[in-house]
C-alpha cells in the first residue's frame, strides 16, 4: 500500500514541521526570557533612581535644618524657641511630603514598567501542544496526497464518487 518514497516523503515533512515547531518553542522562550529581564533592569533603574532621589532630598533638609539653627543662632534665638521650633519643623514635614511624593513615583513607574512587560509578553506567538499537533499532521496529510501512494488513494476515491 504505501511505497518506500510515499514514507519517506511524509517523514521528512513530519521532521520539518516538528522542527519548525520546536524552533517556534524556543524562540518564544527567548522572546519571553529578554522581556523578563528588560523589565528586571528597568525595575532596578527606578529603585536606584528613587533611592538618589530621597538621599538627595535627606541631605537638602539637613542642610536646611542647619542654616536655621544657624541663623537662629545668629540672630541670639534660642533653638528651643516656638519660632525656630516651627520652622525646623516645617523643614522636617516638607522633607517627608517630597519623599512620600518620590515613593509613589516609584511604585507608579514600577506600575507601568510591569504593566508594559506584561503587554509585550502578551504579544509573544507560543504554540500550543494541539497547534503543533496539527501542524504536523496537516504537513504529513499534505505530504502523503502529494506522494505516488497518496495519489492513487485519491484517484480510487475519486473514481468511487
Amino acid at each position: 500500500m504505501c511505497d518506500p518514497v510515499s514514507i519517506g516523503v511524509t517523514a521528512l515533512a513530519v521532521a520539518t514541521s516538528t522542527a519548525q515547531v520546536v524552533s517556534q518553542a524556543k524562540a518564544a522562550k527567548a522572546q519571553t526570557k529578554a522581556i523578563l529581564n528588560q523589565r528586571e533592569v528597568m525595575l532596578e533603574e527606578n529603585r536606584r533612581a528613587a533611592s538618589a532621589e530621597l538621599f538627595d532630598r535627606s541631605r537638602e533638609a539637613r542642610r536646611e535644618a542647619a542654616r536655621i539653627r544657624t541663623a537662629a543662632g545668629e540672630a541670639g534665638l534660642s533653638l528651643t524657641s516656638g519660632s525656630v521650633e516651627a520652622m525646623l519643623m516645617d523643614s522636617a514635614m516638607q522633607q517627608e511630603l517630597a519623599g512620600d511624593r518620590t515613593l509613589a513615583n516609584y511604585e507608579s513607574r514600577n506600575r507601568a514598567t510591569n504593566a508594559e512587560a506584561e503587554s509585550m509578553l502578551s504579544h509573544v506567538q507560543k504554540p500550543t501542544a494541539l497547534g503543533a499537533g496539527l501542524t504536523i499532521a496537516g504537513s504529513a496529510a499534505e505530504a502523503y496526497i502529494g506522494s505516488p501512494s497518496g495519489k492513487k488513494l485519491s484517484r480510487k476515491y475519486i473514481d468511487r464518487a
